[in-house]
């Protein structure tokens, strides 16, 4: 399995590159396993995607299409409105944008916005905008298995008070160096958040076959009772 990316995007989300890292003996730098994540969130050749975040508790779906080329993941909602979402990523950084309307101005998404869920769904821009692999300082946690995968669990904590979490829990891929599962806590260190890969497919793009995600479950909870007030999927 290549990697997986994560959108939500996380998240961010799975990645897509070849490119793996090694278990090692004593644990692994954890600075190491997120730049590594980082530099294989996007193809080195352009590949594009239909997909569609299905919200599972109103059934309302919102089809938009993926295209990763080289350090640059693009999501096009088509509905009205015309929405697109662009992430540039940097060895260091990253720049998230985004343009509404075919011909709109492009303008940076603050950080103050990461919070704000799209189309009425659980994702939100700092879900996709995947800003919590530059996040100083992660710790390496455990190993741990998910989805039958052995993995790195490391915790990241956002430098400051901007967006809706205070850290995150990080589940890696020992082998292919993707992003398996994500829990988010806010700034009470309250669970907000879940995402794990559920699905994977691989496709065929020019010729060649490369491994890339097929559903993501997303959860949302309330923080005062832990209940799920909310269930997308991602899907691709």
């Amino acid at each position: 399995m290549n990697k997986l990316l994560l959108i939500l995007a996380s998240a961010t989300l799975a990645s897509l590159s070849p490119q793996t890292l090694e278990a090692k003996d004593p644990p692994p730098d954890p600075e190491a396993v997120l730049r590594a994540v980082r530099e294989g969130a996007a193809q080195n050749e352009e590949l594009t995607l239909d997909g569609r975040l299905r919200v599972r508790t109103t059934g309302k779906k919102h089809p938009f299409r993926m295209t990763i080329r080289k350090q640059q993941i693009a999501f096009l909602f088509e509905n009205d409105p015309q929405h697109t979402i662009v992430l540039d990523l940097g060895q260091n950084s990253f720049l998230l944008r985004e343009r509404h309307g075919k011909q709109g101005d492009w303008d940076k998404v603050p950080a103050a916005k990461h919070g704000q869920l799209l189309r009425g769904t659980g994702v939100n821009y700092l879900d996709i905008s995947l800003a919590y692999l530059y996040w100083p300082n992660p710790v390496f946690l455990e190993e741990d298995v998910v989805a039958e995968r052995v993995t790195w669990k490391l915790r990241v904590t956002n430098p400051d008070k901007a967006g809706p979490y205070s850290r995150l829990d990080l589940w890696v891929d020992q082998q292919t160096v993707g992003l398996m599962r994500m829990q988010a806590y806010d700034h009470q260190g309250r669970l907000v958040k879940k995402m794990e890969v559920k699905e994977v497919q691989r496709v065929k793009d020019r010729g060649k076959k490369v491994w890339t995600l097929e559903k993501m479950s997303v959860l949302v909870f309330d923080p005062k009772t832990r209940r799920v007030v909310s269930h997308t999927y991602m899907e691709l």
